[in-house]
């Protein structure tokens, strides 16, 4: 229900109400709503239009707060990646941020190789657009289609981009379809 129509109700029920109450109290009530009809229906029809001016009043001086002025609120796209890694072995992406480590590929590679892997190597990161990736200052880089990003910033991945993580690990990057 909107406010208006609650608003409607409340000033409807409160009418009621005093009408009930001068009723009991009032004998010559009922012979007064006869004489004086016409007087009644003019005190009603203000009391809807005063009704009407306090709530836009009401509105009007209530105004919106900065947030809502300045914010456009859009439903976010859902969006989802994996990561396809040797052996078929797949991580799919929901998050906005993840960071992928040594630990996240034990037992894909040998314990030697994974030394070269950072204990926080790359991080994924969702924005609007769609994923990206940034190497965490690592002493072995993470190279993405040939090209080394370590020190380069966030660089946005694109479906079936090759990601190498120090030179050890050969990654590929799928986007998901929504449904």
């Amino acid at each position: 229900m909107s406010q208006t129509n609650t608003f409607f109700l409340i000033v409807s029920g409160i009418i009621i109400l005093i009408l009930l109450i001068l009723s009991i109290f009032s004998s010559d009530f009922f012979h007064w709503i006869t004489s004086n009809w016409i007087d009644l229906i003019l005190a009603l029809i203000l009391a809807i239009i005063a009704a009407v001016v306090v709530e836009f009043l009401y509105k009007r001086s209530s105004g919106k707060s900065n947030f809502s002025k300045t914010t456009m609120a859009l439903k976010p796209r859902r969006l989802l990646a994996k990561l396809v890694l040797p052996g078929n072995k797949e991580f799919i992406i929901n998050e906005y941020q993840r960071i992928f480590g040594r630990e996240d590929f034990i037992g894909l590679l040998v314990v030697d190789d994974l030394l070269y892997i950072g204990k926080e190597h790359f991080k994924l990161t969702r924005l609007d657009d769609g994923f990206y990736i940034e190497d965490m200052n690592t002493k072995n880089g993470t190279v993405v289609n040939g090209e080394n990003i370590t020190r380069a910033g966030k660089i946005k991945l694109s479906n079936s981009d090759e990601i190498l993580v120090a030179k050890v690990l050969n990654i590929r990057y799928y986007e998901l379809d929504e449904s």
